[in-house]
């Protein structure tokens, strides 16, 4: 009886020890550890998107100065463009990561100038708005944040035109002002974001041209900032120019101290 009674007890005590091993708690934790794994595929799960929509010229402040950044090839992978810096155009390319809220592109320069660097940028999938930064290559060049904003380059067809008023982008700009006059001299604005300043030293048409390059964009539809290379010209470096409405001359662009941007239409 004692042995049979004995076993009894080992019995019960085993069933029970079983039980507590598979009590709620533990179940939980089990149900945790597998809803974790099933959050964790859905996260890299997106919707199908159409990464066209990220092409384009974004544009912000750099330093003192601007930049611009043209997207000309962006898949779920990769993305290729340009910057242009003081009117200094450097490739760009790297990889795309999409994230729950956001698209991270890392972009590289090709490294043979001593100022390039990489570029990350963050653009946000609620607003399309860009946080990035640049780091140098050189340990020795301070990294800088930025935000970016794309820019605009068409306007709805019943739009009015800049000779009636309208608003300016950077389509009808470069209808009219791609070719212009400037203090005796030529622009010539570039759908990459360069503008390119020639000019004969000292109106003297028998020496070489000149040529200073530049950065443009148009942060407004009634403005455009031009940003010169190092020159011994413009100072300063940084101009802002803005839209005066259309009159006998057609429309201009006026500037600090007076200088006017005349399109060689007129």
């Amino acid at each position: 009886m004692k042995t049979t009674l004995a076993l009894s007890i080992g019995i019960s005590g085993f069933l029970a020890f079983q039980s507590c091993s598979s009590d709620p708690e533990t179940k939980t934790a089990s149900e945790t550890a597998k809803n974790t794994r099933d959050s964790l595929q859905k996260e890299a799960w997106f919707p199908e998107t159409d990464f066209d929509t990220l092409r384009g010229l974004y544009t912000g402040n750099f330093g003192d100065g601007f930049i611009n950044i043209a997207l000309t090839y962006v898949n779920d992978k990769k993305a290729i463009g340009y910057n242009i810096h003081k009117g200094l155009q450097r490739n760009i390319s790297g990889s795309v990561v999409q994230k729950s809220d956001c698209f991270e592109l890392t972009l590289n320069e090709p490294g043979d100038n001593p100022y390039d660097g990489i570029f990350t940028l963050v653009i946000s999938k609620k607003d399309g708005s860009v946080q990035a930064n640049w780091t140098a290559n050189d340990p020795k060049i301070k990294a800088k944040k930025f935000s970016l904003k794309k820019q605009a380059t068409r306007i709805s067809e019943d739009s009015k035109s800049i000779y009636d008023g309208g608003e300016m982008n950077e389509t009808n700009f470069m209808e009219l002002f791609s070719d212009s006059d400037f203090e005796s001299g030529h622009l010539e604005f570039r759908e990459n974001g360069v503008v390119l300043y020639t000019y004969y030293p000292d109106g003297q048409v028998n020496e070489q041209q000149e040529i200073i390059k530049g950065s443009w964009k148009i942060p407004d539809p009634k403005t455009v900032v031009i940003e010169w290379s190092k020159n011994p010209r413009f100072n300063p470096q940084l101009m802002t120019f803005q839209l005066k409405p259309s009159d006998d001359e057609g429309p201009t662009l006026v500037g600090p101290k007076g200088l006017i941007i005349y399109p060689e239409v007129y």
